[in-house]
């Protein structure tokens, strides 16, 4: 049986997570592939069974039956795009596909990427993982926030990032702006576009109501 390990509240597992739910799909719910919840406060990402499996000693991880050892969130959601579900959340032709990649490694690279930048340097738990330069921290924010105008730009007058529908694009842009929230960016005041579009993903995606549901029988 597969294995998807994972810390549920960190942006990157979070990706994949959310992914599954937009294409109507539990995690906890599937027939071939079983969670693992990796518990960070136990440290259990140091452990030796788990850093013999992934020397890099992150989340998500998602081993298959043939020994097969995925260690990227960006593969893994590849992978879980192709194989589940019918609709593609990465784009259902070469151009769309194109373009939600684009879209996604500008939100992840100039918005998400800085502002977990932001949080290692400024957060005690990761002062033993991390050299931690406090001052990197404001200036990491203050490149995430700058980027923001340039999606203000396409959400002002589209529902969605690409072709006005619903992409992994869409995906990665709302865990950036949830997560700045710890960095005390306001997601709600960057713009109306954006404001809306956060609200609307947060009310399907937010981490309780996904538990919630994770929870119904």
């Amino acid at each position: 049986m597969k294995k998807l390990y994972l810390t549920r509240t960190a942006p990157n597992p979070r990706k994949v997570v959310i992914l599954l739910a937009a294409k109507g799909i539990d995690v906890d719910n599937m027939d071939d592939l079983e969670v693992v919840d990796v518990d960070f406060a136990k440290r259990e990402q140091f452990s030796e069974s788990f850093t013999q499996m992934n020397p890099m000693q992150t989340v998500p991880v998602l081993t298959l039956e043939d020994g097969t050892v995925l260690n990227d969130s960006q593969a893994i959601c590849e992978y879980l795009d192709r194989v589940y579900g019918e609709r593609s959340v990465m784009g259902n032709d070469v151009v769309q596909r194109a373009k939600v990649c684009a879209m996604r490694r500008i939100a992840e690279l100039e918005v998400l990427y800085n502002f977990m930048l932001a949080f290692q340097h400024s957060h005690p738990s990761k002062a033993e993982r991390v050299d931690q330069v406090p001052d990197f921290a404001p200036k990491s924010i203050e490149r995430a926030i700058k980027a923001l105008p340039y999606f203000e730009n396409v959400l002002k007058d589209s529902q969605y990032l690409v072709n006005d529908q619903f992409s992994y694009a869409d995906i990665v842009l709302y865990i950036a702006l949830d997560f700045g929230r710890i960095l005390k960016v306001d997601p709600k005041a960057q713009g109306e576009g954006i404001a809306r579009f956060y609200t609307m993903m947060d009310d399907r995606f937010n981490l309780q109501k996904m538990s919630e549901d994770s929870h119904k029988v």
